[in-house]
């Protein structure tokens, strides 16, 4: 018996009328959720391992106190760059005269910026996935959501492959 639920055990926590966490569910069947997704493109692997490597060396070498402090400023100066960042596209989409079906997401609107950044020049998946930090075979659900929330067909397929933002 495995230690991870199952796809069909999955689907039947899906069907349930009862309203709980897949956190929750695993747990009543004693067992666990496999937390990371593997991927098989070698450039994903060979980057997470560098990074891996990086942060262990640069947590050993501070104190705790130290280690709190820099995170709590990493974290104020995401929110404010965030901030910041969703200010320009709205602008940038409003000077691009882009409507939108529906609300963008965090990751769309970061995939929007990146293609608004190299307007008209060949985007690849590979630089998608450095910018959303994730394994390059889940970017092209951004790029396909992306697509149907664009009232404009302005978002095309490069014919060297990637995409390219038509505005």
């Amino acid at each position: 018996m495995s230690e991870y639920l199952s796809k069909e055990e999955i689907k039947q926590w899906r069907s349930s009328l009862e309203k709980i966490t897949l956190e929750e569910y695993a747990k009543r069947l004693g067992k666990t959720l496999k937390e990371e997704k593997q991927t098989r493109d070698i450039v994903d692997i060979v980057l997470k391992n560098e990074k891996f490597a990086a942060s262990v060396s640069e947590i050993k070498n501070e104190k705790p106190k130290e280690q709190i402090l820099k995170i709590a400023k990493k974290s104020v100066d995401l929110q404010e760059s965030k901030v910041k960042k969703e200010e320009k596209t709205k602008d940038l989409t409003q000077s691009l005269k882009i409507t939108f079906k529906k609300p963008l997401t965090q990751r769309e609107q970061a995939v929007l910026e990146h293609f608004i950044k190299n307007k008209n020049q060949i985007v690849f998946a590979k630089d998608l996935a450095t910018v959303l930090e994730l394994p390059t075979d889940y970017v092209y659900k951004y790029i396909k959501n992306l697509r149907t929330k664009i009232n404009e067909d302005i978002l095309q397929n490069a014919t060297k492959g990637g995409y390219r933002l038509n505005a």
